[in-house]
């Protein structure tokens, strides 16, 4: 059975009943994700309540709302496993929210990664096409949500515009919906399958922006902001009509874990997964994305874990290019503890840490452009 549970009360009794194994998981396996009333939790209950059948082990989940909830609790050992944004990359880093003492780099791994359809929403009276057409227009700027902020700085980037070229609204990123209703904001950036979304479009006119997959200088300044980033197509959404299609952008709301998480564990964990996918695909809209043959099976920002190396092997997924890139990863991550420690021995200020551990990076070759744009300091 899967079992929802506030983040204070597991981070607080730490690693509660974890040294028990029952069908080679621990029991309780203890999940971290986004809120209960977001589509990542949806999905989450959905796999797990048929990897608890599977194995036997006891599921929960626990929520928080922010990068730093759910990673905290997967560093104090109240979740093993978490469907995290952004986090993850940004954790491997050591930058964001992540660059200060307490943080600085962390050893994740990614365990498994399928695709989510996100996309730009707007007001169909309004007549926006393309993501050029958003210029002088109001934009959202979200509330301790790097990663959100990152991605419509991508796409804005993708329609050749900078922040500059916008009016950017403080807005949290759950209340875009009654923001965009209120008339404060012109676009919404988000899952396209989010519930507040099919609420808005029984209320507003809206349409999607569709992205042209096919401009490749598009395409590359798009990726230059947010690597992980591709354009890809969704259908079933609100604000669409039966068997239309329209092009957002795909990325990985991936599952991940700390290196130190066994390896038998989370191939135990992939295993169930990928069994019982039958079982679980029609659970909520976005889990048929979650067939194994579709997650991905190469590492971008942040190396898999050993686990989901095993079984990619075993299922002929796992290749020179894969191993190759997981090197690097693997390297850089190494370089990124050694660096990170001679950083702090500069006891820099709390408020400047993050832009000298950039400067840092760039003068030791560890630079990354995405980081350096996203951050605004170069």
């Amino acid at each position: 059975m899967v079992a929802a549970v506030a983040a204070g009360a597991l981070v607080l009794s730490g690693c509660e009943a974890q040294n028990n194994v029952v069908g080679g998981l621990p029991d309780p396996l203890v999940f971290t994700t986004y809120g209960t009333t977001t589509g990542s939790y949806a999905d989450l209950a959905g796999v797990t309540d048929r990897v608890s059948l599977e194995t036997g082990a006891r599921v929960r989940i626990i929520t928080s709302d922010t990068s730093v909830g759910r990673l905290a609790a997967l560093r104090a050992g109240a979740a093993k496993v978490g469907r995290l944004g952004d986090e993850y990359i940004f954790g491997f880093e050591g930058v964001n929210e992540f660059a200060n003492e307490d943080w600085g780099p962390q050893d994740i791994r990614v365990v498994w990664a399928p695709l989510s359809p996100h996309g730009v929403m707007t007001r169909t009276g309004d007549g926006i096409e393309s993501m050029a057409d958003l210029e002088g227009m109001r934009v959202p700027l979200y509330t301790a949500n790097p990663s959100a902020n990152a991605k419509v700085q991508a796409l804005l980037a993708h329609g050749g515009l900078t922040l500059d070229d916008v009016e950017l609204v403080n807005v949290g990123y759950g209340e875009q919906a009654s923001a965009m209703q209120d008339g404060q904001i012109d676009m919404i950036y988000g899952a396209v399958y989010g519930g507040s979304l099919y609420e808005l479009a029984s209320n507003v006119d809206v349409e999607w922006v569709d992205l042209d997959a096919d401009d490749e200088e598009a395409v590359e300044r798009m990726q230059a902001v947010v690597p992980a980033l591709n354009v890809g197509s969704f259908d079933r959404a609100p604000a669409q009509e039966e068997g239309e299609e329209s092009n957002g952008v795909l990325y990985s709301v991936a599952i991940a874990a700390y290196d130190d998480m066994p390896e038998d564990q989370i191939y135990t964990l992939i295993e169930a997964m990928a069994k019982t996918y039958p079982e679980y695909k029609d659970t909520t809209i976005s889990l048929p994305r979650w067939e194994p043959e579709q997650v991905l099976d190469v590492p971008t920002e942040t190396p898999f874990h050993e686990g989901t190396i095993r079984w990619l092997e075993e299922h002929d997924r796992w290749s020179d290019e894969a191993q190759a890139k997981q090197d690097e990863l693997i390297e850089r991550g190494e370089r990124l503890d050694e660096e990170w420690a001679k950083f702090m021995e500069t006891d820099p200020s709390d408020e400047d840490t993050y832009r000298l551990w950039l400067e840092w990076k760039r003068d030791n070759g560890l630079a990354k452009e995405s980081e350096e744009i996203t951050s605004g300091f170069f």
